[in-house]
Formats: C-alpha cells, structure tokens, sequence
C-alpha cells in the first residue's frame, strides 16, 4: 500500500472487543483501519459474558449477530434468590419480553464465541488488516497524522483509537494522572456441566444469589453445552492480573460459601479449573482524547461488572464514535471531542450504577434482610423497566 493510503487509515490499538466493533464500523462507513493486536495469537480462554439488547442491536446492525446466534443462548429470564437460604426473592423477565420492549435479545455467550465472530465478521470486509505480535508502545501527533510506535516498526495513521483496555498503556499519554485503583473484590469464574446445576436452575436462564460480601452467577453458554459461573468475593488479593486465565485454588474459594444453601454450596464446591482475578476501578478521566487520539471501551472507562455492560459498552463506543466521525467530514480532531462529549455521561452513569449494584448485593446483617423484602415485593415487569435507560438505547447513540 502506498505511504499516501497509509496516512489515511486509522489506527486501532488492541483486537478485543472494542478494536474489533471500531474496525468494522469504521468499515461500514467506507474507513479503512489497521488493527494492532500484542498478543501472537488469539486466545480461547476467557469468561462467559451478558450481552443487553443494547450491545445486540448493534450486532445486529453491523452483520455479527447472524453469526453469534448459533453459539449463544437467549436469556428467558434472571433468576436472583438468597444464598443463605436458597430461596428465589424476584425474577426479571427477558426473551420475548425483552426483545419486544427494546428491539433486540438478552444473549449469554462465551467471550471467545463473541470474538470469534467479531473477528470472522472483520476479516470479510474489504478495509480491515489486522497486525498481529504488534506491542503498541506510544505515538506521536502531527497535524495531518499519527505516528504509532510499536515493538517492530512505526506506522502512520490519519488517527488513532486506543481500544487496548483496562491496562492501556496509550491512555498514559492522554491523562498522566489516571490510576487504577483495586475494587477490594476479586472475580472467580469456571465451566461447569449442565447436569452439574440443580435441575430447577437449568435452562436458559441467569441465575444470580446473593449474600454477605459474596455473590454468585450462573447462566449457560455455547449454546446451551457449558455453564458459566462467576462468583465476586470481597477480600485482599489485588494482585495486577491482566487477562482471565490465573490458575487459582478452589479451596481458598471454599469459606466464602460456608454457611449458604447446601444445594447451591455443593454446586460450587464442584467446579475445577478455577480461574481469578482482581477486580479495579478508576476515577473518571480527565480527557479521552488528545487531538487526533481517543480512547473506547475499559482503556477510556473501565467499569466493574455488575450490570454485565463492559463488553457493551466498548459496542456502543465504537458505534457512536464512527457515527460521530463520519458526521465531521472524517475531522478526528473535531469528531474525537464529539464523541467524549456524546459518551461521558452515559459510561460514567453505567459505571456508577455498576458499583451501587455490586454493594446492594453484598449486603449483610439488617441491610440484607430489607433487600430481600423490597425484592419479594417488586413485580417482575417494574424490575425490567428499571432498565430501560440503559437498554433503550439507540443505534448509532
């Protein structure tokens, strides 16, 4: 490709979620991108992930959602009950329901499902080239380009778009004083059998228990042949742990579900291959963007995983930014600023909302009991509607 075309493509750091989605709306809108991924290869580890009506209708949009759909399961409802007790408090409904109120599916997938597909999606569309073993390091602006310095080269761009998550380290250069802080929870996640949940929990469906600084999630995935199952300790670890494939020891897992619901404790104790990792947050960015330079997904507002909307909200960034590009006349300078001004509010609500979820259901003692109540009394349609702002949300913003 001549050094002219190389000037006009944009950049994207990172081939996850995010840089995926922004190369193929970029694509849809006739923009060429090049793709920079560290890693050698693709790996197929990785966690279950919710995906809202929010994040599928804009699959929908670019193609994607064709393909996921063999792999995923449509979530009919999320089941939330005592871990205590084992007792089911409300149900929140979702399948027809939910595609009827908002326009698209509640799917539960494997992240390496959604990926795959992302990834199947990009590489048919004329435009996108993906670099692999490519450590992106920094960058430099010019008035009519961005240099990007890697492990291997440097490349030209007409701009960039950092969508190298929670860890960035391009975000370093757009606000020196960001700094991730530990959340003082850490995340353990296995695959787990069918048969291995109790019958009445099976089914395609979200089971969610809570309980005094532990809660548990289970919901199926590749179609329906493997259970995800996520549970949120409070406790010291904090270790910096990038990616999701720590080996981690069941039994330091054990005592958090010591004095819960026999039934749902043995399904616990059952899994193997436990994986962990820490769970962080940080303070809103000062700035996302530096002139023809932005940030999306966890690299611009990393979230804890309560309302499962990380993955969805990296979506709807990629989405809203390409829009937002295409509408300036492919100004990145000026599209850029647009586009954090469209996003901030909604991720900093989502991630606020995200936080007070993940404390209602960490609740202890008295505080415990009166969730349970106000629960058992809530209607499961009031408790759907409760989401409308985040899952009415419009394709392109």
């Amino acid at each position: 490709m001549p050094s002219s075309q190389h000037d006009k493509r944009i950049l994207i750091s990172g081939a996850g979620i995010g840089g995926l989605s922004t190369a193929i709306a970029l694509a849809h809108q006739g923009a060429a991108s090049l793709v920079l991924e560290r890693s050698a290869s693709f790996s197929i580890a990785g966690a279950g992930i919710q995906l809202g009506p929010n994040a599928t209708k804009i699959l929908r949009a670019w193609g994607v959602l064709d393909r996921l759909l063999p792999k995923a399961v449509v979530c009919e409802e999320v089941l939330i009950g005592d871990g205590f007790t084992g007792k089911h408090l409300t149900s929140i409904p979702f399948g027809k329901a939910a595609e009827q109120r908002y326009g698209a599916p509640f799917l539960l997938v494997h992240r390496a499902d959604l990926h795959q597909a992302l990834l199947d999606i990009a590489n048919d569309m004329p435009g996108i080239e993906i670099d692999m073993d490519c450590d992106v390091r920094s960058y430099e602006q010019f008035p009519d380009k961005v240099v990007l310095t890697t492990m291997k080269n440097t490349l030209n761009g007409r701009a960039l778009i950092a969508a190298d998550g929670i860890w960035s380290t391009l975000r370093r250069q757009i606000d020196r004083g960001a700094a991730l802080s530990f959340a003082g929870k850490t995340a353990w996640r296995t695959l787990m059998e069918p048969e291995d949940l109790p019958g009445q929990l099976q089914g395609p469906r979200t089971g969610v228990w809570l309980s005094n600084n532990v809660h548990l999630v289970h919901y199926p995935v590749r179609g329906g042949k493997k259970i995800n199952v996520v549970a949120v300790v409070n406790e010291r670890w904090g270790g910096r742990a990038e990616g999701w494939n720590q080996e981690a020891d069941p039994q330091m897992l054990m005592p958090a579900f010591e004095k819960w619901d026999e039934r749902i404790a043995q399904f616990v104790n059952s899994g193997t291959s436990w994986r962990k990792w820490s769970l962080y947050r940080m303070p809103p960015l000062r700035a996302w963007t530096q002139g023809s330079a932005t940030l999306i997904g966890d690299a611009a507002h990393p979230m804890l995983p309560f309302l499962a909307q990380g993955g969805a909200m990296a979506i709807e960034d990629a989405s809203v930014l390409t829009r937002i590009l295409a509408e300036h006349d492919d100004d990145p300078w000026r599209a850029f600023r647009h586009y954090e001004t469209a996003r901030i509010e909604r991720t900093a609500r989502t991630a606020y909302e995200s936080r007070k979820m993940g404390n209602i259901y960490h609740m202890g003692g008295v505080l415990r009991l009166a969730r349970n109540f106000i629960m058992r009394r809530r209607s499961p349609q009031s408790l759907l509607k409760k989401f409308d702002w985040l899952y009415q949300y419009p394709v392109g913003g």
